[in-house]
């Protein structure tokens, strides 16, 4: 008997929403019969009973789980008691007129969980990762060729850092540059730079690697140039408070003896990215961190108490480092 239970999980939320409309497009079910539940927002026995009515004027019903945070050890806001071992019973004898799909976009199972051992033995289990950089490469030259066009390698290993292994990014921005260069042949360095956008974090961390190198009209300039794209001042702000929080928690690792692999192994990223935090750590004393810090928090409070404009503040931050 074709197993009708579904568990999507990893770090690819995109792909995890692409196999479970996959699924719903399968079984071809209307939407008075598909529902869908937040297992951060509610209790999974909420679902389960759900799951255990009979579908209304159809052959079959759709229930989605969403963030079954559970199946893990994430950390979410607000945990609720859920009652697993109602899931537990009915993993164990599904009903055979629903569809249940679990999504948990994390990381990592946690197989030592109760729950996690049942799921994987009774439910089709996909684990849905990030495409690797090759294979990002080749659908990219793929989706291109099917409108004839061809792409320079710098441009395209300038569009592969810019989507930063993001498949639901690399999907959007391949559709602006195919429209875009749609009576184009081929696609040079210079339209992905216009065309596809840098991610913000990027540009920020630039921001922040300029100002610890005393470039200040080059982190302005990048500042400026991301302010012309429409991003908030306010966001950038709470993401460079972010960067300056993650040097200051860098140094100290580095003074409770952390490597480079440990501190790679702490914030899930590259060992080539833990280089440079490594490098922006050593390069500024603990002080100025602290200095900054509290500069942005001031500057914070009088963009939100209508002492300061947001734009203005931030560069005042840039040149005043």
């Amino acid at each position: 008997m074709e197993k009708q239970v579904f568990l999507f999980h990893g770090a690819d939320r995109f792909i995890i929403k692409s196999k479970t409309n996959q699924i719903v497009n399968k079984y071809d079910v209307d939407e008075f019969n598909i529902t869908t539940y937040d297992a951060e927002e509610t209790n999974v026995v909420n679902a389960i009973n759900d799951a255990q009515t009979i579908p209304f004027m159809s052959s079959k019903k759709i229930i989605i789980i969403k963030n079954c945070y559970f199946f893990t050890n994430e950390k979410v806001k607000k945990e609720i008691k859920h009652d697993l071992d109602a899931l537990s019973r009915y993993l164990e004898n599904p009903v055979q007129e629903t569809v249940l799909i679990l999504n948990a976009p994390y990381a990592k199972l946690d197989e030592r969980k109760a729950i996690t051992k049942v799921v994987k033995n009774k439910a089709n289990v996909v684990k849905c990762e990030p495409m690797k950089q090759v294979d990002l490469a080749s659908w990219m030259r793929r989706q291109l060729g099917k409108n004839n066009i061809k792409i320079e390698r710098p441009a395209l290993e300038e569009f592969l850092k810019r989507v930063e292994h993001n498949t639901e990014v690399a999907v959007s921005e391949m559709k602006k540059l195919i429209l875009y260069a749609n009576d184009m042949d081929y696609v040079d360095l210079n339209t992905i730079k216009k065309i596809i956008t840098k991610n913000i974090e990027d540009n920020v961390y630039e921001i922040t690697n300029n100002i610890l190198e005393n470039k200040q009209s080059k982190a302005l300039e990048i500042y400026n140039d991301l302010v012309q794209h429409s991003e908030d001042p306010l966001r950038i702000l709470g993401i460079l408070v972010n960067k300056y929080r993650e040097i200051l928690h860098v140094k100290l690792l580095l003074k409770d003896n952390k490597d480079q692999a440990a501190i790679a192994k702490y914030y899930h990223c590259s060992s080539g990215r833990a280089y440079y935090m490594i490098k922006n750590a050593k390069s500024v004393n603990m002080s100025s961190v602290k200095k900054h810090l509290r500069k942005l928090e001031e500057i914070d409070y009088k963009i939100k108490t209508g002492q300061l404009d947001k734009k203005i503040g931030l560069e005042l931050f840039i040149l005043g480092t």
